[in-house]
């Protein structure tokens, strides 16, 4: 960012906060942007701000430093990763009154592309100094919450394979390969599902349910989610041809006016699942087990209603919000 521009921005900045910073040191994103995080620390004690740069060395770290910044009453604990980092933060940030905030730089970043949040850290960090605090739901699943979405079938069980290969270290191109691999041999599942009370029966390859829209960075599956209206929102892609299973992501990205007819859309506040046999789930792009195949102890999707509060740019693409009141 340019200097005038940084000083422009300065008008609207944010008063001094107290705000922990989150990273792992083993990553190959802190590797790569060490320099920068450190000179970020620099910025914003330059500017008033009680900031502290936390490494992680255990996968419970995380969690722990965050429990601790909740508990000293800190401002904001800014995740300097993905949003796998960042689901691990909202566990212990959920109804605090601790801000959650982000140095993108993970591996597709899906929240910050969602608020509009800079990839770039000298544009993210100006968003630490100039955003505005927004209270959004999060949706819940066997007592872990989650931010963006939550995916059961195909992406479920591509989210699980990639975690067991050595594929997960090329990133994105990773996930393509393996999905590639299991796409055109995955087979479809019965599901029966209760919304809010009805039933619905159906062949599925894939449910997305979403807090937000964008999936994997690019496409809408939940294009009508808001993050903050107490509902959640269910995308089923129902048994397609092979043909068909090849081209329905390209068609949910290009095809804007007729995706409802690739689809079922439907939202709610509670969504109760079992499947015929086991069928794999991935939160925010982490697998974390199976669909229950027992209707009396079904898998429950539920929402809680604006309990995570989040720094995001002053403007935010249209549509994410209900309303335009802070």
């Amino acid at each position: 960012m340019q200097e005038g521009t940084l000083e422009r921005a300065q008008t609207y900045m944010r008063p001094a906060t107290s705000a922990v910073l989150i990273a792992n040191p083993t990553s190959g994103s802190y590797v790569f942007h060490a320099q920068q995080i450190r000179e970020t620390i620099t910025f914003l004690q330059r500017h008033g701000w009680d900031a502290e740069l936390r490494l992680t060395q255990s996968s419970s770290d995380v969690r722990r430093f965050t429990r601790e910044a909740v508990e000293r009453g800190v401002d904001m604990v800014v995740a300097v990763g993905g949003d796998g980092t960042i689901n691990e933060i909202i566990q212990e940030l959920a109804g605090s009154e601790t801000a959650l905030a982000v140095l993108p730089s993970g591996t597709v970043n899906v929240w910050a592309r969602e608020m509009g949040i800079p990839l770039d850290n000298f544009g993210a960090r100006n968003i630490l100094l100039n955003g505005q605090v927004r209270s959004i739901d999060l949706g819940q699943v066997d007592g872990r919450y989650f931010l963006l979405m939550a995916g059961i079938g195909f992406d479920g069980e591509v989210t699980h394979a990639v975690e067991k290969k050595p594929v997960k270290r090329f990133g994105v191109l990773g996930y393509l390969l393996v999905g590639a691999w299991l796409g055109l041999g995955y087979n479809d599942f019965r599901c029966y599902l209760q919304l809010d009370g009805r039933s619905i029966k159906i062949n599925a390859l894939q449910l997305i349910i979403g807090n937000t829209q964008l999936y994997g960075g690019a496409i809408k599956y939940t294009w009508q989610a808001k993050c903050d209206d107490g509902l959640l929102d269910v995308c089923i892609v129902p048994r397609q041809s092979m043909l068909k299973r090849l081209f329905l992501p390209m068609a949910i990205l290009l095809l804007r006016k007729q995706r409802r007819q690739l689809v079922r859309y439907e939202q709610c506040k509670t969504i109760k699942i079992h499947t015929k046999k086991p069928v794999a789930i991935q939160l925010d792009g982490d697998p974390i087990g199976y669909t229950s195949s027992s209707p009396e102890a079904p898998t429950t999707f539920t929402i809680a209603p604006r309990i995570l509060k989040v720094l995001v740019p002053q403007k935010t693409p249209e549509g994410l919000f209900s309303d335009d009141v802070l």
